[in-house]
């Protein structure tokens, strides 16, 4: 089945499109990467077509993710530098005084 890139667009407008959504997002970004096989695109079509991910797969998928990110993070610290939050600026209070008025 084709679908057609306005009845994506269509399908994502509705309130229960987040995870196709996000599903989207993620095939999109690994088509970009070269290291995305052919191979890779075949294992997702059967997961696909089967309906269903198998538990220790899911499993191995999730450790797989934790240590990509881990990666990321250890990238971007590398590159950015630590997160540390900038130093706060103390600014001095207004004096105020009181003033009576005459009645």
């Amino acid at each position: 089945m084709n679908v057609s890139t306005n009845e994506l667009l269509l399908a994502l407008r509705a309130p229960t499109s987040g995870w196709l959504a996000a599903v989207i997002c993620a095939l999109d970004e690994a088509l970009l990467d070269p290291d995305f096989s052919a191979q890779h695109r075949e294992m997702l079509r059967s997961l696909l077509d089967a309906g269903q991910v198998p538990g220790n797969v899911a499993s191995a998928a999730q450790e797989r993710l934790v240590r990509f990110e881990e990666a990321v993070q250890t990238l971007h610290e590398a590159l950015v530098g630590d997160d540390e939050a900038p130093a706060e600026v103390a600014v001095a209070r207004p004096r105020l005084s009181l003033c009576a008025s005459a009645a």
